[in-house]
């Protein structure tokens, strides 16, 4: 058996990395958005093969394919293994600077909530009625800074793939080389620039997050907001030294 710390840090870890690349966009190029459905249609695309679209060549193809993400709202399911074993499922939900993810893992439920129109971020425990705020600093710019951090990564496009109808690009890159190598590879839908299936291979093993099921539609706003209730902790509150005593 998995340590339930590690599966917690493997599925935070492939979640945020998974997340990231979904709100991926650029701003070198200027990208049509992808339809969404009118409220309350749900559109499934997972039949199409895409062989008609081209695959990225270059680093600035590869930024160009992120790009199609922009603006786009849709749902998916994730299940993440590690070495082979189930750890973790979940759902997603992106729409424009605003995410959500519901995850389930060792039977503990846990959700991630970042809504960009408030800038803050929540860490939100259903179990305890609890969540942990954060207030961020630049949320619309955040989301192309990842994209130029992943490009400073050096990723190398492999190939391409095809999953569940889905045509993808294949790109590997390392994360971390000290003390032991950490190499992220991502398989990219070629039609709406989202990860499909993101793997992290380190010493300990290899683990994997699939996407799946993925549907566009209008998502209402109140998803990225939490419920009537919760007890919310303001992580700013906790490291604010103004409030420790003299001497502290």
């Amino acid at each position: 058996m998995v340590d339930k710390t590690k599966k917690w840090a493997i599925v935070m870890g492939l979640i945020l990395i998974g997340v990231v690349m979904s709100a991926g966009c650029a701003d070198k190029a200027e990208q049509e958005q992808a339809p969404s459905a009118p409220a309350g249609e749900v559109t499934t695309t997972q039949p199409s093969t895409d062989e008609t679209l081209t695959a990225p060549t270059s680093s600035e193809s590869l930024i160009d394919l992120l790009g199609k993400a922009k603006g786009i709202s849709v749902k998916y399911d994730m299940v993440t293994t590690d070495n082979g074993e189930i750890v973790s499922t979940g759902t997603a939900w992106l729409k424009g600077n605003n995410r959500r993810i519901d995850t389930t893992a060792e039977g503990q439920a846990m959700v991630m909530i970042v809504n960009g129109d408030d800038q803050v971020s929540y860490m939100y425990q259903p179990d305890e009625n609890k969540a942990l705020k954060t207030v961020l600093d630049e949320v619309p710019e955040s989301v192309t800074g990842d994209v130029e951090a992943l490009m400073d990564l050096n990723p190398a496009i492999i190939g391409t793939e095809t999953i569940d109808g889905m045509r993808c690009t294949v790109i590997e890159y390392v994360v971390m080389e000290k003390p032991e190598e950490v190499k992220i590879k991502q398989c990219i839908w070629l039609k709406y620039g989202l990860p499909v299936q993101v793997e992290m291979t380190s010493p300990l093993g290899t683990s994997r997050t699939e996407m799946k099921n993925f549907a566009f539609s209008d998502i209402q706003d109140s998803t990225f907001e939490l419920p009537a209730g919760v007890e919310i902790i303001n992580l700013s509150d906790m490291f604010d030294m103004s409030t420790l005593p003299d001497g502290a």
